[in-house]
């Protein structure tokens, strides 16, 4: 897990790539473009694609939690 601030999470929005964060109020979505999007339960259809969508929260003291499998995007 990585713990961000707004301020990381903000510049994780601007450097990501193959993905589409963004918020939702405090909420971080991550979209990722997939066709099974379609049938799957965290599916969501956005720019006229079908993809995944995993929402991160924010916790009581401010931080993000963001998984592992995103670092790289920080690259």
């Amino acid at each position: 897990m990585l713990n961000l601030t707004e301020l990381g999470v903000e510049v994780f929005i601007k450097k990501a790539k193959n993905i589409v964060p963004y918020w939702d109020n405090y909420d971080l979505v991550i979209w990722k473009k997939d066709a099974s999007g379609f049938t799957n339960v965290k599916g969501m259809f956005k720019n006229n694609n079908w993809g995944t969508a995993e929402k991160i929260a924010v916790d009581n003291k401010g931080i993000w939690k963001l998984p592992t499998k995103y670092v790289k995007h920080f690259k």
